[in-house]
């Protein structure tokens, strides 16, 4: 904590507060939480909890480090093996976590020297401060020299803090992340409908995560956004260097593949079985992220009939919505009036999709308005 005080000046952080003192429900108007600790303390209970609760408030996981403090005091070896284990004692609630590996010690002991606060003689007499030449002794003591004391600083590596935390806090405001939520960036080629389905995944989960539609030149590899999603059309086989430059250039995060526009299947010479399976082996060659074959277009019509801006009868009466059977042959709209809410939406992909964002298998809750569905079935 004394540490931490004499560095408030360089890391711009608004408070420092133990564990024991944080008020958790405040963590959502900061830009960025660090979890500070000492490695006696990974593995702690209090920690692991601290971080759940953490999320409980906070669903942006970009925006939450981790750092190990008192490095100086083990050796390489020693920071690895700490390093996993923090990483190990999380992973089931922060996947891959960002964790600097510093010395808050040494970086208030620099900048204690340059201000006057402490002479040489002091830092000689401190048994913790030894400095490695570059062929691996250590300088300790009357050895210690003025320039040998340059090297706290970039031996504490809490320049790496220093650095980031101001351009990290723009970014994340730049690219529109509400860290109270799980950030996704929508990215696709050009008509694939990924305006659409942006505006339909806001529009149905919008209270627990944010979607931001990206251009390919915007696309982040992962810094601010909690995963990906990309989106295509049936016609993939025109875009298939998109996803190569995609999965090359977000290696490590979360991606999502959609494939939009499914009810055009029948715009193609195979089946609609056929068809998927030949995509899916395509795309399965240049990823192993999940895909979901979607129907934007029923989708929307789906939420219009529950919302009241469509009727079942306008459903009836349009030929671009053609719902099928089992067996793939076209239902016949007219004769299923009472199911057409329930078709539309199964057969949108959706109920898949949210699934697995979270969203139970139910209508009802999907949409969150029991009266207009119960009116519409």
């Amino acid at each position: 904590m004394e540490s931490l005080r004499e560095l408030k000046p360089k890391l711009h952080y608004k408070e420092v507060v133990l564990e024991a003192e944080c008020d958790i429900e405040r963590l959502p108007s900061y830009d960025m939480v660090f979890f500070l600790l000492t490695p006696t303390q990974i593995g702690h209970k209090f920690f692991k909890k601290a971080v759940e609760e953490v999320f409980k408030f906070r669903k942006n996981s970009k925006t939450i480090f981790l750092a190990i403090d008192d490095c100086h005091r083990l050796d390489d070896e020693d920071v690895i093996k700490v390093t996993l284990e923090l990483k190990a004692s999380i992973k089931d609630i922060l996947k891959n976590p960002t964790v600097f590996k510093v010395s808050s010690y040494y970086a208030a002991l620099h900048l204690q020297f340059e201000r006057g606060q402490l002479s040489l003689e002091d830092l000689r007499r401190n048994r913790e401060v030894m400095v490695p030449t570059l062929e691996g002794e250590l300088i300790i003591g009357k050895q210690l020299q003025e320039n040998d004391l340059a090297m706290l600083l970039p031996l504490s590596k809490m320049e790496q803090l220093f650095e980031l935390v101001q351009p990290f806090s723009v970014g994340i405001r730049n690219a529109g992340i509400d860290v109270t939520k799980k950030n996704w960036q929508v990215v696709g080629p050009d008509r694939t409908g990924k305006s659409l389905i942006t505006n339909l995944l806001q529009q149905s989960i919008g209270e627990t995560d944010h979607f931001v539609e990206n251009e390919i030149g915007t696309v982040d590899s992962g810094k601010y956004y909690d995963g990906i999603f990309v989106i295509f059309d049936l016609e993939w086989d025109k875009c298939s260097g998109y996803l190569e430059k995609i999965c090359t250039s977000t290696v490590g995060s979360e991606k999502m593949i959609i494939v939009n526009k499914v009810d055009d299947f029948m715009f193609f010479d195979q089946s609609r079985d056929d068809l998927f399976k030949e995509i899916s082996t395509k795309i399965q060659s240049l990823t192993s992220d999940p895909i979901y074959y979607v129907s934007s277009a029923y989708y929307q019509q789906y939420i219009k009939l529950l919302q009241g801006e469509v009727t079942v009868d306008d459903i009836i009466n349009d030929p671009d919505i053609v719902l099928v059977d089992p067996l793939n042959f076209p239902i016949a709209k007219e004769k299923n009036k009472s199911k057409l809410a329930q078709l539309l939406l199964e057969q949108s992909g959706f109920i898949e999709l949210l699934q697995k964002l979270g969203v139970k298998d139910d209508a009802r809750e999907i949409c969150r308005d029991e009266e207009i569905f119960s009116e519409c079935v």
